[in-house]
């Protein structure tokens, strides 16, 4: 019997470590749970509303944040806000996990940077779902991302606020 490729690469994931052979089986075979994405096509919007998570199955991903327009002697400039991009991910990488826990607006943009994009959307339905066991699991591994990226940003913090102190 050959091997799903799809499961095979998602065993490779470190956010998927933690999971069984069967739960991973089980995930992948939850139905519309895969999307597909063209270059220059949205995959979330900043502002909108969200309650999944997203990993990247093929090709790569542009993170983009919008520059609030400038508000000038109590005027606001008519002029679009800037997007600025924060962040390419390729395949492996997970996005869209402080929505899916918070359940506050999306505070980025996600646009395929490919031309084929497919991801596993995982949405706190398809979580609730599984078992409380297989739930712990996806607690614990959000956990983890948060605090990865959580001690990212703060080394990030550090070297800016060395650089600032030197000049």
């Amino acid at each position: 019997m050959e091997k799903n490729p799809i499961l095979d690469f998602i065993e490779r994931l470190p956010f998927f470590k933690e999971f069984s052979a069967d739960e991973k089986s089980k995930l992948v075979n939850t139905s519309g749970i895969f999307e597909k994405f063209k270059t220059g096509e949205t995959i979330i919007s900043e502002g909108d509303t969200g309650s999944a998570l997203f990993v990247v199955l093929t090709g790569s991903i542009q993170i983009t944040k919008s520059i609030a327009a400038n508000v000038k002697d109590g005027h606001i400039s008519l002029q679009e806000p800037e997007e600025i991009s924060i962040a390419e991910l390729k395949a492996g990488s997970i996005f869209g996990e402080i929505s899916l826990i918070s359940d506050q607006p999306r505070n980025t943009s996600a646009r395929a940077a490919s031309a084929q994009v497919v991801v596993m959307k995982i949405t706190k339905d398809i979580i609730e779902h599984f078992s409380l066991v297989i739930q712990k699991k996806f607690q614990s591994q959000l956990i983890n991302i948060l605090v990865q990226r959580l001690d990212d940003m703060n080394t990030k913090y550090i070297k800016l606020k060395s650089n600032s102190q030197k000049n």
